[in-house]
């Protein structure tokens, strides 16, 4: 749900093997700025010191998740409690969140005491500083040139129709990624959408800027092909954590704000701003570039790329696509069409294969009236398979697409290209999911092409249950 809505995720867990559990959820939402809370109890406080023997011990508990979340705290005192809790909330609210963890003894479960409830912290979104905003707005009526990335940072500040409006004022071309695919529609002119192994013609695009506006992105090495894009020197870099400013690419602009606070600065210094560029040759060259990515896809994923035509075709405009770690999951970052903000969750950062179930879960709940699908591939499914279970029990009517071709595809592949093909541990043996799904009491459906994956998500949007639905693929030959 944290990942949908970016409010809070609240988990609460067992002593132990619980806490592993949850180590991965905990790392993916450190990872993907997720306001995730984990409350955990622990051994008793006597038994803290020195190892016992004691059901679900483990060595240092509150170690493991010290080195996952962003905020830890372990509390001694039933009277810490509201303040632990108050200063857990604040940590996900101020700032850039990622995870937090509140660990309560098991001998304080059942403690008593009279404690003050103390009022929820306020919360204050850092302000643009002004001399950098008339600098960055300088520099941007300056730019012949201009080019805005933009991040999920956007989405988590609802600046999303902000940065249209800069984008369409300066004229500037929008590079979207993996986790921010859905920041703005992908039919807008000016959008260009690539996951993380950007073509040529993107980096071209890239190296005619004079002027670039980073918004809501660190940047990173995965997102960035390793540095390699050809930024130019005149950066902006707009980021609610003032670590992520200048620590990828030097910056001559750093404005450590929220993004929409920012963005709604620099449109008010730039709403006069007359658009002098040759507006016609610029889309048709974002024109050539989508078509060129287009064809990227084509050729990388064959022709079991179409299918993503059946799952655009089959759902609205509103609905959610969680893609897990799979070979389509990966072409739908830079394939599949997007119309609305979190409309698309792809976190590829961590890249938890298996997370599509559980994510696809949190999604429809905190978004009941919207259809919901998760593209998984057989292998990704099958680590997570019981959650299926819980979908069931629940009453969460998720649509779960399985691409079957009975490998760890994206693996193979690499073995294939790396290794000369000296393959290990890829192949698998698949169930039949269709009776899975009924075993499950839930609705089992297959499809074997486009059109069919299209017939099948509408079909599975009217039944009001949690679907399955099976798209066999062939094996394939590097």
């Amino acid at each position: 749900m944290g990942y949908f809505q970016q409010i809070y995720g609240v988990v609460t867990t067992i002593t132990g093997p619980g806490v592993t559990n949850v180590a991965t959820p905990v790392a993916s939402a450190y990872s993907d700025s997720i306001p995730l809370l984990v409350i955990s109890s622990s051994l008793p406080r006597s038994a803290t010191r020195h190892p016992k023997g004691l059901l679900h011990e483990i060595k240092n508990q509150a170690g493991v998740m010290e080195a996952l979340a962003g905020w830890t705290r372990v509390v001694e005192h039933v009277e810490e409690l509201p303040y632990a809790l108050n200063d857990a909330f604040r940590a996900l609210r101020q700032g850039r969140p990622r995870g937090a963890y509140l660990q309560v003894p098991l001998d304080l479960l059942q403690a008593e005491a009279d404690v003050e409830i103390p009022e929820p912290a306020e919360i204050v979104l850092p302000q643009p500083e002004k001399e950098s905003l008339d600098a960055a707005a300088r520099l941007l009526r300056e730019a012949r040139r201009p080019l805005i990335i933009a991040g999920a940072g956007v989405t988590a500040a609802a600046a999303n129709t902000h940065l249209a409006r800069l984008a369409e004022l300066l004229g500037a071309p929008v590079i979207l990624g993996n986790k921010s695919h859905d920041v703005l529609p992908s039919e807008h002119p000016l959008v260009i959408s690539v996951n993380n192994s950007a073509p040529a013609e993107v980096y071209a695009l890239i190296e005619k800027a004079d002027v670039a506006l980073i918004v809501g992105s660190k940047l990173g090495l995965h997102r960035t092909g390793e540095h390699g894009y050809p930024l130019p020197q005149a950066l902006i870099q707009v980021d609610i954590d003032p670590a992520e400013i200048g620590r990828h690419y030097p910056v001559r602009i750093g404005l450590a704000a929220d993004a929409r606070l920012t963005l709604e600065a620099l449109l008010e210094r730039l709403h006069d701003q007359p658009f002098s560029r040759d507006q016609a040759a610029l889309l048709a060259e974002l024109e050539r570039i989508r078509k060129a990515l287009r064809e990227r896809c084509h050729k990388s994923y064959g022709e079991m790329v179409h299918l993503l035509d059946g799952v655009r075709e089959g759902l609205p405009n509103n609905g959610i696509v969680v893609a897990d770690m799979t070979m389509l999951g990966y072409a739908s970052a830079q394939y599949l069409p997007t119309y609305e903000p979190r409309t698309y969750i792809h976190p590829n950062e961590l890249c938890t294969i298996g997370c599509g179930l559980p994510l696809a879960l949190g999604a429809k709940v905190g978004a009941p009236e919207r259809q919901v699908i998760t593209l998984c591939g057989d292998g990704g499914f099958l680590l997570n398979t019981g959650e299926l279970a819980a979908a069931v029990q629940e009453k969460i009517p998720v649509v779960i697409i399985i691409f079957n071709d009975s490998t760890f595809t994206a693996v193979k592949r690499a073995q294939h290209y790396d290794y000369a093909k000296h393959y290990i541990a890829t192949d698998l043996v698949a169930p039949d999911y269709v009776a899975l799904a009924h075993a499950f009491h839930a609705e089992g459906m297959r499809a074997e092409n486009p059109e069919a994956l299209r017939d099948a998500i509408r079909k599975a949007s009217s039944l009001n249950k949690p679907t399955i639905i099976e798209v066999p693929l062939p094996a394939r030959e590097w």
